[in-house]
């Protein structure tokens, strides 16, 4: 929903809903999204928190949070007025009027935002995320100006680090790309924010400083957290349940944290017993569960259970295709190639246009040595998903297993031109170009590929084969 729209569905049930402050003392009846969810574990707790407000149908704080219960649980209209009714409850309490903002801003409505987070900052001035959310929704707006003055008042008020990465993503909207590097570069050393590495990236990028620039982006590839650290924003994780749970279990588990998904998805199972998967209706969640589970151990290193689990989910719901491609994936790295297959195969069957079954079907068979039809796979893959280097990557090997070495030269330079830092790509080139005659290439993709970190051996094993193809002659 716009926030344009999602102004007119709020102002039905409160006119105040766009900007202006709710009528101080007036509430009315807290909402009643998500009461019929499937979500037992849910349902169960948002209607403890509607009978907590009823209780005290006066006080702000249960409204407030049962709001934050509702955003965290992705219901964030009914969330915005839960907040608005808090806050008419208690127009002293920083946190309704500023959540409320941050749900204003999630739907594009920044000027709204804008407008409500002024009233949190009347409340609390002194808060540095208020005011880095206010430059960040400035700069959006086009307000340069008034955006870096929020990101110097951030500073100025202890979130140091962060109010630098604000200015400098000033800095390269006004085109000052040369004070966005002087800005960042003394910071880039000792910091792990994935994103101030990629604002780097961007300024050297645009300053011309192209090697410099792939190693801040290089850098900045890690899965990112929140736009801004926001220790009142982690308030609400308090209220995560069911629903909201998995998903932050997911992004643990795909953030390289899966030894800390793993316990959530257990919690969850005991709310959600296995055997629902095995129903007509309803099956989806308990199913993704167990297998969002699987891929979560075969990560954390379990290997077996992870198998062991994937066999359980497809024994309960054999039509399930995500059953098939993760136990597909646990058995290509124990190097079951055959077995793997079939299973690809089957979830090929139950969903065709899946591009990432075609993807892994094309490595399987390649690592069987069935190189025709791994490329008509990987082919698949590209007809399905354009425009992955991985799939490029893949088919290029194919090609060059093939001795196809103008093609492979081909995939392989449009894999690195939409990933410039896929070293091994770089390594591949140089090999390709070098076995279709072209030495210089071949050699500055060696160049590049030893840049980017490819293990010395490698280097040296592709230096030695460029040499014989220079002795030889290469056509």
């Amino acid at each position: 929903m716009t926030g344009r729209a999602a102004c007119i569905a709020l102002v039905a049930m409160w006119p105040a809903a766009c900007g202006d402050a709710p009528p101080a003392g007036e509430a009315g009846e807290p909402p009643a999204a998500a009461l019929n969810v499937h979500d037992e574990e849910l349902r169960h707790y948002l209607a403890e928190l509607r009978d907590s407000v009823r209780a005290l149908p006066d006080s702000g704080l249960p409204r407030g949070r049962l709001g934050m219960a509702l955003e965290a649980n992705g219901f964030p209209e009914a969330a915005r007025i839960s907040y608005r009714q808090a806050e008419a409850l208690a127009p002293d309490d920083f946190r309704w009027p500023y959540f409320d903002a941050l749900l204003e801003a999630r739907d594009g409505a920044f000027q709204n935002a804008l407008d409500t987070l002024a009233r949190a900052l009347r409340i609390d001035d002194r808060y540095a995320p208020a005011w880095l959310w206010r430059g960040d929704w400035l700069l959006r707006l086009g307000d340069l100006e008034q955006s870096r003055t929020a990101f110097e008042r951030a500073a100025q008020l202890g979130a140091s680090a962060q109010g630098v990465l604000g200015l400098a993503m000033v800095d390269i909207a006004a085109g000052r790309f040369e004070d966005a590097v002087a800005r960042l570069t003394p910071l880039a050393a000792d910091s792990t924010r994935p994103r101030l590495h990629r604002t780097l990236g961007q300024a050297l990028r645009a300053t011309g400083q192209l090697p410099a620039a792939r190693r801040a982006l290089a850098r900045g590839r890690a899965p990112a957290a929140a736009r801004w650290e926001d220790p009142r924003q982690a308030e609400k994780l308090a209220h995560t349940r069911g629903y909201a749970s998995f998903d932050y279990a997911q992004s643990l588990s795909g953030g390289g944290r899966a030894r800390q998904a793993i316990p959530i998805f257990e919690r969850l199972r005991r709310w959600h017993p296995d055997q629902r998967c095995a129903a007509s209706e309803g099956f989806f969640f308990t199913c993704n569960l167990l297998n969002s589970l699987s891929i979560a151990l075969a990560r954390a290193g379990r290997l077996d259970e992870a198998i062991a689990l994937a066999e359980r989910g497809l024994a309960l719901k054999e039509s399930f295709a995500p059953f098939h491609l993760s136990l597909a994936s646990h058995l290509r790295e124990r190097r079951q190639f055959t077995p793997a297959l079939e299973h690809l195969d089957r979830a090929l069957a139950l969903n065709p246009a899946s591009g990432h079954a075609h993807a892994q079907r094309g490595r399987a068979l390649f690592a069987l040595g069935r190189h025709a039809p791994a490329r008509a796979a990987l082919q698949a893959t590209l007809r399905l998903e354009p425009a992955t280097p991985t799939t490029l990557f893949y088919l290029g090997t194919v090609e060059a297993a093939l001795e196809n070495w103008q093609p492979a030269v081909a995939h392989f330079e449009r894999a690195i031109t939409l990933d410039p830092d896929l070293a091994l790509g770089h390594l591949y080139l140089a090999r390709a170009k070098g076995e279709s005659g072209d030495a210089a290439g071949a050699a500055e993709a060696l160049r590049e590929a030893e840049k980017l970190g490819v293990p010395g051996a490698e280097v040296a094993l592709t230096e030695r084969r460029l040499r014989e193809l220079a002795g030889q002659g290469a056509p």
